[in-house]
C-alpha cells in the first residue's frame, strides 16, 4: 500500500531519462518524435524497487523550455525530486526555471545528482559542484546532497541507490481516509477498454466499479479497471501513479488538466484566493489583472492576477492575492500552483490556495488581508470558524472538504459551546451572522411598525423579501430560529417585534366605538369597509386594526364582528339539530337578513368545513362541531 514518486527534473539533455534507464532498466522515451530527437517531449513512468523492497513510482520529466507544461504536470504530486545538473555543463538557465518551480509545488526531499561525470576531469567536476553549491545557498536547497554518478558505466550508482532508501525513508504518507482524486496528465484510448486517463491519485483510495466524476464538467464515470505500475489491480491508493480505464466518457470529452474524484469532493471554481511568491531574479512587476498563465494540478489556464497585500507584486515578494481565471478548474485548499508570464514566456512565481472558492473583491482592505491570513496559517478551529463566518449555512462535509484535512467535528462542538458558531438542522452558521441577519430583521419590524402602528406585523413573505438574502428557504429557517428563541415574534402569517404591541390613541379609541357599534347595529344586514370609513384614512386604519382581531371580512369586503359570526354558526347548529337539515330560506329568516348575505355566511361554513353541502342544503361537519 506505500508509495511514494520520485521525479527528475533539469535541463534538457543532462541525462534524466538515461539516468532513469540505467536506475530501473525500463526506458521513458516511449514517442517515436522523442527518440527520433533525443528529448523527452511527454511523461515518462516506471517503476524501480529498492533494497529494503519499497517501490519507486518514477516520473521522467521534459527539460527543453518549450514542453515545460509537461514538466509541471509531472511534478505536482511527486513526493521527492532528484534535480539532474551534467557535469560538463553545470547550472542552466532551465536548471534554474526547474528550481523555481520545484520550489512552489511542496515536495518533501530533494536531492541533487550530477550526471556525465566521466566526461570531464576532476578538477572541472569540483568547479561545477562549487558552482552548484554557491547557486543553491539560502535557498530551500541548500545543504541538498550531491551524488556524483556516470549512466553509461554506473558508476556512483550504490551510493545513489543508497540515497534514496534514505531519502524516502522517512516521507510522510499521504491520506487514503480522504475521499479519491487524481489529476489527468494524460489520455488516450486503448481498443477493446476505450477512454483510459493516468496521473498521480493525490488521496483516497480508488477501486474497481466505483463512481466517479471528472471535473470541472461535472461528468458522472466508472472505474472499469486500474493499473499499477503496468498491472492491474483491484484498488489504488494515494500516491500511487495509476492508469484508470473509464466507462460512460470519450476520449473527446476530456483534457489535461481535469480531475477524477468522488462527487462533490473538490470544487469547481474560477476564482481562487492564494498566498504566493515571486522569484527573486525578475524584472516584472505585477499588477492587478496582470495576465499570467496559471499551472495547477495538470491544468494551464490564462489568469489574471489581482495582489490584495501588495499594489504591485516584484521580485522577491510573499503575500497575498486573488486570481481570476478564464476557465473553470478543480482544486482544493492547500492545492500548489506556479505562474508564468505570457510573453516572454517564463516562470514568475508560484504558491499555494487558501481559498478554492472565495467571492470577488471589488476592494482590499486590511480586514481583507486579515482574512487571508486566517486561512492561511490559523489553527483548524479558527479556519472552520472564519469559513462558517463567510460561508454560512454549512454542513460538516463541507467544512472538512474546504480545509482539505481529516479533522474532528468535535473542534466544530467546542466553537458552539463557546457561543460562536450555532448548529441550526446539522448546519452551522456563525454567531455573528445570526446577530447581523436578526439585527437587519429587527431594524426592517421597527421601520414597519412605525409607518403601521396598528398592524399586528408585516407579512411573513414581504419580510423576507425586505431582507434580500441569496438563500430564500435558509432565510426562513433563521426566522424560525429567531422565534423559537423568543427575539421575533410570530402570529399565523404576520411577524413583528417580540415586545410590539399595537396601540390605539384616545381619538383611535373613540373611532374603533363608533364602527363596532356602526356593525352592530345593522345585525346581518352588512356594510362593506368602504361604507364604513367612507374613506377617511384614520377609519381605514383603525378598521384594518380590528380585522387583525375583533372583526372578520366575507367577500366583497363585507364587515362583522367576532361575535356575530360565531352567533351566525351557533343559529345554525340549532336549526340542524331541531329539522336534521340547514336550508338557507330557514338560516336567512333565523338571523333576520337577506339571502345574499344569508348565502355569504353559509359559503363562509362551507370554506371552514364547518357545514357540508347536499344539494341546495347544508348539513353539520360533525368531526367540526
Amino acid at each position: 500500500m506505500e508509495s511514494i514518486i520520485v521525479g527528475t527534473a533539469g535541463h534538457i539533455d543532462h541525462g534524466k531519462t538515461a539516468l532513469v534507464k540505467a536506475l530501473t532498466g525500463h526506458d521513458t522515451d516511449t514517442l517515436a518524435e522523442e527518440k527520433k530527437r533525443g528529448i523527452s517531449i511527454n511523461l515518462g513512468f516506471t517503476s524501480f524497487q529498492l533494497p529494503s523492497g519499497r517501490i519507486l513510482g518514477i516520473v521522467d520529466v521534459p527539460g527543453h523550455e518549450r514542453f515545460i507544461k509537461n514538466m509541471l504536470a509531472g511534478a505536482t504530486g511527486i513526493d521527492a525530486a532528484l534535480l539532474i545538473i551534467a557535469a560538463n555543463e553545470g547550472i542552466m538557465p532551465q536548471t534554474r526555471e526547474h528550481m523555481d518551480i520545484l520550489s512552489y509545488l511542496g515536495i518533501q526531499k530533494y536531492l541533487i545528482v550530477l550526471t556525465k561525470i566521466d566526461m570531464v576531469d576532476e578538477d572541472f567536476k569540483e568547479l561545477v559542484i562549487d558552482d552548484i553549491r554557491s547557486s543553491i545557498k539560502g535557498s530551500f536547497l541548500e545543504g541538498t546532497k550531491i551524488v556524483e554518478v556516470d549512466s553509461l558505466s554506473r558508476k556512483g550508482f550504490e551510493e545513489l541507490t543508497a540515497e534514496l532508501e534514505s531519502l524516502t525513508s522517512d516521507i510522510r504518507k499521504r491520506s487514503f481516509t480522504k475521499k479519491p482524486r487524481m489529476n489527468i496528465d494524460r489520455i488516450f484510448s486503448v481498443k477493446g477498454y476505450g477512454t483510459v486517463v493516468t496521473g498521480t491519485l493525490m488521496e483516497g483510495m480508488m477501486k474497481t466499479e466505483d463512481e466517479l466524476m471528472v471535473y470541472p464538467q461535472g461528468i458522472p464515470v466508472k472505474v472499469r479497471n486500474l493499473q499499477v505500475h503496468d498491472h492491474d489491480v483491484d484498488s489504488a491508493y494515494a500516491g500511487q501513479r495509476t492508469a484508470i480505464n473509464l466507462s460512460n466518457v470519450s476520449v473527446d470529452d476530456l483534457k489535461r488538466g481535469n480531475t477524477v474524484a468522488a462527487k462533490e469532493s473538490v470544487y469547481v471554481t474560477n476564482i481562487i484566493d492564494v498566498k504566493f511568491s515571486i522569484v527573486q531574479e525578475t524584472k516584472f512587476e505585477i499588477g492587478r489583472f496582470y495576465k499570467l498563465k496559471l499551472y495547477v494540478g495538470a491544468s494551464e489556464e490564462v489568469a489574471r492576477f489581482v495582489p490584495i497585500s501588495h499594489k504591485k507584486a516584484k521580485a522577491g515578494d510573499e503575500g497575498y492575492a486573488q486570481i481570476l481565471l478564464d476557465h473553470e478548474i478543480s482544486v482544493l485548499k492547500g492545492d500548489r500552483f506556479v505562474l508564468r508570464t505570457i510573453s516572454p514566456v517564463t516562470t514568475i512565481g508560484g504558491g499555494v490556495i487558501i481559498d478554492p472558492k472565495p467571492v470577488r473583491y471589488k476592494n482590499n482592505s486590511d480586514e481583507r488581508v486579515r482574512s487571508l491570513q486566517m486561512k492561511d496559517s490559523a489553527s483548524d478551529e479558527e479556519i472552520m470558524e472564519e469559513y462558517i463566518k463567510n460561508n454560512p449555512f454549512s454542513t460538516f462535509q463541507q467544512i472538512t472538504a474546504f480545509l482539505n484535512k481529516d479533522v474532528e467535528e468535535s473542534g466544530l462542538k467546542e466553537l458552539e459551546e463557546n457561543g460562536i458558531i450555532l448548529s441550526i438542522e446539522k448546519q452551522y452558521i456563525h454567531a455573528e451572522y445570526l446577530m447581523h441577519y436578526r439585527y437587519m430583521a429587527e431594524e426592517v419590524l421597527k421601520d414597519y411598525h412605525k409607518k403601521n402602528m396598528l398592524r399586528r406585523g408585516i407579512p411573513k413573505a414581504e419580510l423576507l423579501e425586505k431582507l434580500d438574502l441569496p438563500n430564500k428557504k435558509q432565510s426562513e429557517i433563521l426566522l424560525k430560529y429567531l422565534a423559537s428563541n423568543d427575539m421575533v415574534k410570530i402570529e399565523q402569517s404576520l411577524v413583528s417585534c417580540r415586545d410590539f404591541e399595537p396601540i390605539l390613541t384616545e381619538r383611535q379609541k373613540k373611532i374603533k366605538d363608533e364602527l363596532m357599534k356602526t356593525i352592530r347595529s345593522g345585525g346581518y344586514t352588512l356594510l362593506t369597509a368602504k361604507e364604513l370609513t367612507e374613506n377617511e384614512k384614520e377609519k381605514e386604519q383603525v378598521l384594518e386594526f380590528l380585522l387583525q382581531g375583533d372583526l372578520l371580512m366575507l367577500p366583497g369586503q363585507y364587515v362583522l364582528t367576532g361575535d356575530q359570526y360565531l352567533k351566525a354558526r351557533e343559529t345554525a347548529e340549532r336549526l340542524f339539530r331541531e329539522k336534521g337539515v340547514l336550508k338557507l330560506p330557514d338560516f336567512r329568516d333565523s338571523i333576520d337578513t337577506s339571502r345574499k348575505f344569508a348565502l355569504m355566511l353559509l359559503e363562509k361554513f362551507d370554506q371552514e368545513k364547518f357545514t357540508l353541502r347536499q344539494g341546495e342544503d347544508r348539513v353539520l361537519n360533525t368531526k367540526k362541531i
